[in-house]
Formats: C-alpha cells, structure tokens, sequence
C-alpha cells in the first residue's frame, strides 16, 4: 500500500512538474530612433492615451507587450521641437489586438491537416494637433492603420506570441509612415527643414 502512495505521489509531482510554464519571453518595445527626428517649430509635446476599454476579444492582457504604450512613445523618437511657444499635443486614440476563432476541419481529416485556427486584427491610431499657447488649432494630422493575420494550430504560444509581436511591430512602422506623411502633407510650413 505504502508503495503504491509513493508511486502516487511521484506521478503527481512529475504531472505539476509538467504544468509549470516556461519563462514569459520578453519583447523589446518598438523604437523609431533609427529615422530622422521631425523637427517643429513649436514648443512642449504633451502626449495623451486617448483609447478606450480594451474590448471583451481583446488580446493584449495576455500578451508581454503593450501596442498602446509603444504608440505612445512615437513622439518622443521621432518629433523635435525647437522655437516657439506653440504646443503640440499627441493622442493615441486606437490601440487593439482583437482575436477571432476560425472554422477548422474535425474528425479524421482534421488530424492531418494544419488550419488557421485563429484570426489576429490589429489596429492603431494616432493624432497630432499644433495649437498656440493659448490653445487656439493651428492644424493637426490623424492616422489609423490596420493589419490582419491568421495563426496555425499548430503554433505554440511562444510562436503565436512572436508572430503577434512581429505584426505589432510592422503595424507601428505603418503608423510612423502615415503621421510622417501627413505631417509633409498638412503641417509642412511648421516643419523645420
């Protein structure tokens, strides 16, 4: 009797064994300092987190990165300023990793094939407003920018997490391309050349 409790026991420890999880990967957050800072000629940069309650779907509780908190440092990679007393003010007003079940195939089929068993949306946006310092709108740029990508069943958390991760990333490049553009475009005659 005293045996099988040990033999019990053992199976237990090497079964809670097994359920420990491997260590959380880290990420580095997204940096724009490789690319030529935007200088204005304004004052302070104020930055507001202007995006709501994550949705129900919504992955980024259970993700080790955060895409709203590395939209918020855009500003401070890429934007001078130099001058003036005028403010520019930047708000991240989308910031979302939603996740959706797809269809896949059961039964003996379903054995042998890999199917995209999930969808990944992800969307981001951002404003960038130049007012005097009294508060009066001297004019302003917006950008939202999506991406879409699906996830095997067969990927493991870790791989799903770096494909997340890797998408996250390009998504925040397509947002720097589309401020920059727009601030060529719509606030060029504040942009020091």
């Amino acid at each position: 009797m005293r045996s099988m409790s040990l033999a019990l026991a053992g199976g237990m420890a090497m079964m809670m064994a097994a359920c420990t999880s491997a260590p959380v990967q880290t990420y580095p957050d997204v940096t724009w300092r490789h690319l030529q800072p935007i200088a204005f000629s304004a004052g302070p940069i104020e930055k507001v987190a202007a995006y709501g309650v994550p949705a129900a779907n919504d992955l980024q509780p259970d993700l080790p990165f955060d895409l709203g908190r590395m939209a918020m440092n855009w500003p401070d990679d890429r934007l001078q300023t130099v001058g003036t007393n005028d403010i520019l003010r930047y708000s991240v007003t989308d910031a979302e990793i939603t996740t959706a079940n797809l269809k896949t195939k059961s039964g003996i089929s379903g054995m042998f094939t890999d199917d995209q068993s999930q969808k990944v949306d992800l969307k981001v946006g951002a404003k960038l407003e130049l007012m005097s310092e009294d508060g009066t709108p001297k004019g302003e740029v917006a950008a939202v920018v999506e991406r879409s990508r699906t996830l095997s069943e067969s990927m493991s958390v870790a791989e799903r997490e770096k494909a997340i991760y890797d998408e996250t990333a390009a998504l925040l490049m397509d947002l720097d391309r589309e401020l920059d553009k727009q601030i060529h475009k719509n606030l060029a005659r504040y942009v020091l050349k």
